[in-house]
């Protein structure tokens, strides 16, 4: 139900008994039945401990971070020789180090170009050095990679750019174009031109990238700013990395809580799910309440990082205006993740108008049949969740009934294949049900869901007019710029894809099939053979035993059995 850690048992325990305590620990203590304990060898070893069995056992009362797991470092294998750096959201310790978690593609990406387009670090997982040089890639002829698996990068050149993205990475951008200016003109002064031009350029790139970042503070002292902004079970924290003065990331992580929960859990979870891992320690961390040990996380990071990494509350000035700008976009972003569960999406707000439908529809599934000349014949519903799809609820049907030509019979037996099985699921029917198609589609819809005595919205929506038949007779015509017209075409389109994708698999299966198939003793080896030989089935038609027999694998015993299987 819930795991947490102290130094003292007995006092932890003591304050739960205490009045007043929190809706969270009076739930904890009216559903806990057990307690138990495990002692470790330190406050940091504590902290780890805390953090994998919460990720293990998921408990119930414990702060969350959403999707810890999936977040994405920066990882560099500083344990190689030619050390390479890629994207990874595997965390064992291997030697290495990581960069991020990055809650935004984005950021990574950004991250990582600059890498490449400044220090042209490797990025592939080859393991070098080589025993023989290959060929150059892609990464190496754009100017993206040093090349170190061609033999000819000295290792200590190599190192010395794996330390310069350390500090890169890290924020030390004003100290990084200082190192490389000045080994720059000692390259030009000692005549090696090759070296001091491609210093040159990662200087110049530095300092494009240095223009964009905006300067906070005065003073150069690293730190972080944490902003939370909590509703109900929902809270947002945000993140402003400060290096060298400078804003260089905003990171966003967003939590599953109890409504009662106490920002100080929040932070505690912060501190624990992703300052522990990353490589990227500021020198400050600046929080907005204070909580219970701070020192535990400073003395896990001095021992494992070895850095020491202050936890402050700020009262005033710079820092506290900071703070609230963090905590001003952390309610920002709430207020974005809160409206998504309870919000009726515009364009099915608009659907409702233009059809005059006395309840918003919100699960619109669309259906739609795919043949030729009524063979191959295959049906697709689709669903959509307000402007979603909700492809893990999509399904296809191979017409089992109709043979002929006859798109109508089709539709109707898909739809009462599907009316049918949601029925006895005991599953919701839609909202609305879009059908490709004109008057005729639309009968068709309504008689099925009329045999069912289901009264539901029908709408068919013809493809070259854009024109939608409704139930009572009404041609409605949405102006081409409307969401709600778009989000038709979105469910329409969705449908025929996956019908004609679906047709086109069984056609090519048949096509795949021959009539050597029936032959028996004619395995896919001998088909080929003979297939290849003839060239066509006319030429294998008209060709005699003896020359079926000259086909390689052929002998006269397959040669005759052939020649009468196709003649008989």
């Amino acid at each position: 139900m819930y795991i947490g850690k102290a130094r003292n048992l007995k006092e932890r325990l003591r304050s739960y008994t205490l009045s007043p305590v929190s809706p969270k620990v009076q739930m904890i203590l009216k559903q806990a039945s057990d307690i138990d304990f495990i002692v470790t060898d330190s406050e940091t070893s504590a902290l780890v401990l805390e953090d994998n069995l919460i990720k293990i056992n998921k408990p119930r009362y414990n702060v969350r971070l959403k999707d810890d797991k999936k977040f994405p470092y920066l990882k560099i294998t500083v344990q190689d020789l030619y050390p390479a750096i890629y994207p990874t959201r595997n965390l064992k310790p291997d030697g290495s180090i990581l960069f991020g978690p990055y809650t935004s593609a984005r950021s990574l990406k950004t991250a990582l170009g600059a890498v490449k387009k400044v220090f042209k670090l490797r990025t592939c997982s080859k393991k070098l050095p080589l025993s023989l040089p290959e060929r150059p890639c892609l990464a190496f002829q754009l100017s993206r990679c040093l090349g170190p698996c061609q033999g000819n990068i000295p290792q200590d050149f190599y190192r010395e750019q794996v330390q310069q993205v350390i500090a890169f990475l890290s924020g030390k951008s004003d100290f990084l174009e200082k190192e490389i200016e000045k080994k720059m003109w000692e390259a030009s002064r000692s005549e090696n031109f090759e070296r001091a031009a491609l210093l040159r350029d990662q200087l110049f790139a530095l300092r494009e990238i240095k223009k964009k970042q905006a300067v906070l503070t005065k003073d150069k002292k690293s730190r972080d700013f944490i902003g939370i902004a909590q509703k109900g079970e929902d809270a947002v924290a945000i993140i402003f990395k400060v290096r060298e003065g400078k804003l260089i990331a905003k990171e966003e992580y967003i939590f599953t809580t109890s409504p009662s929960t106490a920002k100080e859990e929040i932070i505690e979870t912060i501190l624990r799910s992703i300052y522990t891992h990353t490589y990227d320690l500021p020198a400050e961390i600046l929080i907005p309440t204070p909580i219970i040990e701070p020192q535990t996380f400073s003395a896990f990071l001095l021992q494992k990082r070895k850095k020491l990494v202050k936890i402050k509350v700020p009262k005033r000035g710079e820092k506290k205006r900071l703070l609230n700008l963090a905590r001003s976009n952390a309610e920002i972003k709430l207020q974005e993740i809160l409206p998504t569960k309870r919000r009726i999406p515009l364009p099915n707000q608009e659907l409702a108008k233009y059809l005059a439908l006395s309840k918003v529809p919100m699960r619109i599934e669309g259906i739609d049949i795919s043949n030729i000349s009524g063979k191959y014949a295959t049906g697709s519903i689709v669903v959509f969740e307000g402007t979603q799809p909700q492809r893990d609820e999509y399904r296809r049907f191979k017409i089992k009934t109709i043979a002929s030509p006859n798109d109508y019979a089709m539709m109707e037996e898909v739809l009462r294949r599907r009316v049918k099985r949601l029925l006895e699921e005991n599953r919701p029917l839609p909202d609305l049900v879009l059908v490709d198609g004109g008057k005729g589609q639309l009968s068709v819809a309504l008689k099925v869901y009329q045999e069912f005595n289901k009264a539901l919205p029908v709408l068919a929506f013809a493809k070259r007019t854009n024109t939608l038949y409704f139930k009572d007779g009404r041609e409605i015509s949405i102006p081409a710029y409307s969401s709600a017209l778009k989000l038709l075409k979105r469910i329409r389109d969705s449908a025929h894809h996956f019908a004609i994708t679906y047709h086109k698999k069984l056609r090519s299966s048949a096509v795949k099939k021959s009539i050597l198939d029936e032959i028996k003793g004619i395995g896919e080896k001998r088909k080929i053979e003979i297939l290849r030989h003839f060239g066509s089935l006319e030429r294998l038609l008209a060709a005699s035993v003896e020359d079926i027999a000259q086909v390689k694998g052929i002998g006269k015993t397959f040669a005759e059995r052939i020649y009468r299987y196709l003649h008989r």
